[in-house]
């Protein structure tokens, strides 16, 4: 549904109560000095208002079709924060500040519009991405029976504005189902768990509390990820001590991690373990900082395939 009305300027003004309104006035570059104010407003109507839910243990997406305009997401992967993001498919809004906006729908009479945030927009039909606690605050008004609106100025007209309103219309049972996917969501995805370094104490081989809660991230994941076909563990020490002594720690840090992701119940055929000493070092050995961090075990995820993206991605 495509709206086109005149706002007068003074309505325009206080629909950003948040911000000062010098400040708002100058980020518009000049929008309020005509007396009336075209606008032009994409939303859906209560008979195309569709929200649609697909995702699996790697990330949940719930999209919104907004007529004549494009399309908006709210994105949750694994351990990564929320994102909304606008996709539009022509270039009806231009360059300049876009604004993040709660507005209430007529039946809420009293309720002030909420500026969420302010972004930079280059403009060219590009996305505009919103993420974190806005996102977050974006789904909570929805959910609240207010609309999120993306507000802007006309590619063709800076003196005309442009709003892209979310309807709550069908949201309600299909938020239910986005929530009931981002608990299942694994904890981690794959770029945050395919590199691991488990550092030791001196001398010492023994796991840590912190080591096992990172194994024990491994493991979920490679259980849930069918892409993964070999687990690289690596160990290594610092130079202090005989190259033979430092042989064989570092071959009992590598083999206590493999047992443990053992016992948790990664395959024995996935697994490659490695010792070498203080052959490799990744800083200094000439600081007890560097030597921290040469004293470990890397386990490193490999697919079977580099080329070809995992169900996560």
């Amino acid at each position: 549904m495509i709206t086109h009305i005149n706002r007068p300027e003074r309505e325009l003004f206080n629909m950003v109560p948040v911000l000062p309104k010098a400040i708002f006035c100058l980020l518009l570059g000049g929008l309020l000095a005509a007396p009336a104010s075209a606008l032009t407003r994409y939303q859906s109507g209560i008979e195309d208002s569709e929200w649609r839910l697909s995702g699996d243990i790697f990330a949940c997406t719930l999209r919104h079709r907004i007529p004549h305009f494009g399309e908006g997401e709210f994105i949750k992967e694994a351990g990564e924060p929320m994102k909304f993001i606008l996709n539009p498919e022509n270039e009806k809004m231009g360059p300049g500040q876009v604004f993040i906006l709660a507005q209430a729908p007529s039946w809420m009479p009293g309720l002030s519009t909420e500026t969420l945030d302010v972004l930079p927009y280059p403009g060219y039909g590009l996305t505009v991405e919103v993420g974190g606690k806005v996102a977050e605050r974006m789904l909570t008004f929805l959910d609240n029976g207010r609309h999120p609106v993306v507000a802007g100025t006309a590619w063709e007209n800076n003196g005309e504005n442009v709003e892209v309103a979310l309807s709550n219309i069908n949201f309600a049972p299909a938020y239910n189902e986005f929530r009931r996917c981002m608990a299942s969501l694994l904890p981690v995805n794959y770029d945050q768990i395919a590199r691991t370094a488990a550092l030791f104490p001196s001398n010492a081989s023994d796991l840590t509390d912190r080591i096992k809660r990172r194994l024990d991230l491994v493991a979920v994941y490679v259980a849930a990820d069918p892409t993964i076909e070999y687990i690289y563990i690596d160990g290594h020490t610092d130079l202090i001590g005989s190259r033979r002594d430092n042989r064989e720690l570092s071959k009992q840090r590598a083999e206590k991690v493999t047992a443990y992701l053992l016992e948790k119940g990664v395959p024995p055929e996935m697994i490659v373990s490695r010792y070498h000493g203080e052959r490799y070092p990744v800083a200094t050995n000439n600081n007890a900082d560097g030597r921290e961090r040469n004293r470990r075990v890397t386990i490193r995820l490999e697919r079977a395939n580099p080329n070809v993206k995992s169900l996560s991605e």
